[in-house]
C-alpha cells in the first residue's frame, strides 16, 4: 500500500515537471556536430568543438538574430574559462577575431560560458564553406578545432525555420 501512494504521487508530479522543462528547452534538429535548440523562446545553432567524438571540449552557439550575442561554452575540467577572444576562419580564408562581451562569464558545475560579440556573419559562412577553424586560449593553453561543415546547410536551414 505504501508503494502505491508513492507511485501515484510520482505520476502526479512528473507530468507537471516535464511540461515545464518542455517549454524552456526543445531540440529542433540534430546531426553529428550540429544541434538546433529552442531555449526559452530563442532558437540557436550549437556546434560541438572537439578533437574526436569522445573528447567533448566546447560548444559554439550562434543565433539567427542580431538581438542575441553568440555563446562559447567550455568544459570546466578540460578547458576552464576561455580568455580574451575567439578566432574563427573558414577553409583557407582570413582569421576573424571575435571578442567576448566584457563581464559576461558564468558557470555551473560542468560548464563555463561567455557571450561573444559580432557573430552574425558566421551563419552565412557556415552554410557555404567546407571547414571552420576555431581557436581560443584559457590563458595557459590554446585550443584549436577544425570543424567539417558537412551537413551544416541543413542545420542553418533548421535554425532559420525554428519558431
Amino acid at each position: 500500500m505504501h508503494f502505491s501512494w508513492f507511485f501515484v504521487a510520482l505520476l502526479i508530479f512528473l507530468p507537471w515537471n516535464g511540461h515545464g522543462a518542455e517549454n524552456s528547452y526543445m531540440e529542433v534538429y540534430k546531426d553529428e556536430r550540429f544541434t538546433v535548440r529552442k531555449v526559452e523562446g530563442a532558437c540557436k545553432l550549437e556546434i560541438v568543438l572537439s578533437k574526436n567524438e569522445r573528447d567533448f571540449q566546447a560548444i559554439l552557439a550562434l543565433f539567427p538574430s542580431e538581438d542575441y550575442y553568440g555563446e562559447l561554452f567550455t568544459e570546466r575540467e578540460k578547458v576552464g574559462l576561455a580568455r580574451d577572444k575567439v578566432l574563427v576562419s573558414f577553409d583557407k580564408g582570413k582569421q576573424k577575431s571575435i571578442p567576448f562581451v566584457p563581464d559576461s562569464d558564468a558557470k555551473d558545475s560542468y560548464w563555463r560560458w561567455q557571450y561573444l560579440e559580432d557573430t552574425q556573419e558566421l551563419l552565412a559562412q557556415i552554410r557555404k564553406q567546407s571547414e571552420m577553424h576555431v581557436s581560443f586560449s584559457n590563458g595557459t593553453k590554446t585550443f584549436t578545432f577544425n570543424v567539417p561543415l558537412k551537413g551544416s546547410g541543413k542545420a542553418v536551414t533548421a535554425l532559420r525555420n525554428c519558431r
